[in-house]
């Protein structure tokens, strides 16, 4: 969820944030923030094929607080720079986790259970990336971007550190078996 989260607010909030921290910018400037992200997440997915989803899963939600944090820093004085480096971490951990995810979902499963598993996979990434976004783009009119922007990137933190937690305590989960035969 905090990566498809993260990806709807650069794609609904990111050029509007793009011009607050630059009024100046081009235009052109405001969806390029989307085009880095989108572009770092294609890339990574390319470059993860081979990785252990594992790895890859947990190395991108590791990821976004610091993408969330370089990206909030264009707020605080830093300018584009920050906002475009912030989209291209986001775009690194998008990639990385939707690669990863979607390889331990679907090797743990039977051929026939995979469709409808994928089905719900992206229905439910969708709605985590459109329904915070929404909300978002509601919060902004009644306390404005910059105080919305901080809050979105405390939740994804936060559901991010959770996502890291249920990793952790599969990994955990995992390897108890294979204690147990050793006893």
């Amino acid at each position: 969820m905090a990566i498809w989260a993260l990806g709807g607010f650069y794609s609904s909030l990111g050029p509007a944030l793009v011009r607050l921290v630059a009024p100046d910018a081009p235009q052109a400037a405001r969806g390029m923030v989307f085009f880095t992200l989108s572009a770092a997440a294609a890339l990574t997915v390319w470059t993860v094929r081979r990785t252990d989803p594992l790895a890859a899963t947990t190395g991108g939600c590791l990821s976004v607080l610091p993408a969330a944090l370089l990206t909030l820093s264009g707020l605080h004085g830093a300018g584009l720079p920050a906002v475009y480096g912030g989209a291209a971490l986001a775009g690194i951990a998008f990639g990385a986790v939707s690669q990863g995810a979607l390889r331990l979902i679907l090797s743990s499963l039977d051929e026939r259970d995979r469709a409808a598993s994928l089905a719900t996979y992206y229905v439910l990434s969708y709605l985590s990336m459109s329904l915070p976004a929404i909300a978002a783009g509601a919060a902004t009119q009644r306390y404005g971007l910059a105080i919305t922007s901080h809050a979105y990137a405390v939740i994804a933190g936060l559901l991010a550190l959770a996502a890291l937690a249920a990793l952790a305590a599969s990994r955990r989960g995992a390897a108890r078996p294979a204690d147990d035969h050793l006893r």
